[in-house]
């Protein structure tokens, strides 16, 4: 689909990030899942050479050591050059590790050659497009954070290894600024940086804050998600009804959206009442337990990235919060959880990064007692109906 046309394609955000990479800025661009981070890196692709841009999207989540990550971006770059491009630059890293090889290898005298460093031949690749004389280069990093989180698991060689790579990808942005980054995240990257002791790396990089779509914009990709035959049981849905259904998913994320789109059924109506009778229909048949796959992604994440103690007191908070629509304020959860020992200010911390997230969002952090409540409505429905047991 050409999205350059569409209100909910992303083209505001993306000349406002091409308008900071052309004024030499490298881009943060954390956000909670689902909020349409991927997609927004596909359309600066899409977009790249429009602005004058040769943008490279990689996927790092799946990496568990640098040794992926580099591969992975090596990768990644490869397909962009030419196969002579690859091929010259592939020999001259073949010759340049036989010839004055980055570190010790045990192993015969060949094995320079047959063992690609793939941190030192990612530098050598970098390196080749920052002298690129025809083209600019940003690469588009997904998911950052959860790989440096699988290095951060390792203890603290992991953790060592970690704050290596942000200071190692550090000096390559100095070295070759030609060459521009945008990295992405859904878990928290500032508590990894804080605990590794690279939050000056993480400082160079100036955030872009991506929001949810617009009551408009999120109007008008609802009603095509009919037109475009993505429905199965719809090929109308009326501005009426797409109204209806944006209400009630509250958090405008283009995901949720055509999850509960995805079911209705029903003949189009204008009649506000009659939409409102649908759309609570498809709700109902949205929140089952065969759609844990809709949800499910929200416990993983904190099963995944949380340590024990954490996890246990956030599944505590959000439970609590499930069952009060209207939110609760800090002390009152604190009395919730009951918890011996918990502290306010661990509450705090912890609505913190439920905050950044996406679990939750918070009236006023400048309050005394800031209330928090669930941000996406129907995750909040889904919690309250298949709330998770802090310890399994």
């Amino acid at each position: 689909m050409d999205y350059t046309s569409k209100s909910y394609g992303r083209n505001d955000e993306v000349a406002a990030i091409y308008r900071l990479i052309n004024a030499g800025t490298d881009v943060s661009m954390p956000g909670p899942r689902r909020l349409g981070k991927t997609f927004v890196l596909e359309r600066l692709v899409e977009a790249g050479h429009a602005h004058g841009w040769e943008a490279i999207k990689v996927e790092v989540a799946g990496c568990k050591d640098t040794r992926g990550f580099f591969r992975q971006l090596c990768v990644g770059i490869g397909k962009h050059r030419s196969p002579g491009e690859n091929i010259t630059a592939w020999l001259r890293q073949r010759l340049g590790q036989a010839i004055d090889p980055r570190t010790d290898t045990n192993g015969a005298w060949y094995q320079h050659f047959i063992t690609l460093d793939h941190e030192a031949y990612f530098e050598r690749l970098v390196k080749a497009l920052h002298e690129d004389p025809n083209r600019r280069w940003l690469l588009l990093i997904d998911e950052l954070p959860i790989f440096l989180k699988a290095l951060h698991d390792q203890g603290q060689q992991g953790i060592e290894a970690a704050r290596t790579f942000m200071n190692h990808t550090s000096r390559l942005r100095v070295d070759y600024p030609k060459v521009r980054w945008l990295i992405t995240g859904s878990i928290g990257l500032e508590p990894l940086a804080q605990a590794g002791n690279y939050m000056g790396v993480l400082a160079k990089f100036q955030t872009y804050g991506l929001t949810t779509l617009s009551e408009v914009q999120a109007r008008d990709f609802v009603i095509d998600l009919a037109l475009t035959g993505r429905l199965v049981d719809r090929q109308l849905i009326t501005a009426t009804e797409a109204d209806s259904i944006v209400k009630a998913v509250g958090w405008r994320a283009a995901f949720y959206l055509e999850a509960l789109a995805s079911k209705l059924a029903g003949t189009p109506t204008e009649n506000a009442q009659e939409a409102a009778a649908l759309i609570e229909a498809a709700m109902a048949r949205l929140l089952q337990p065969n759609e844990l796959a809709t949800f499910g992604v929200w416990e993983e994440h904190l099963r995944k990235h949380y340590p024990d103690t954490d996890r246990a007191i956030a599944i505590a908070l959000l439970n609590d919060l499930a069952r009060h629509p209207q939110g609760l304020g800090i002390d009152a959860l604190l009395a919730a959880v009951g918890q011996p020992g918990l502290t306010r200010d661990a509450v705090r911390n912890l609505l913190m990064r439920l905050d950044a997230e996406g679990f939750i969002t918070i009236d006023d952090w400048g309050a005394d007692n800031p209330v928090a409540a669930f941000r996406n409505v129907l995750l909040r429905r889904w919690w309250t109906r298949f709330p998770p047991q802090a310890n399994t």
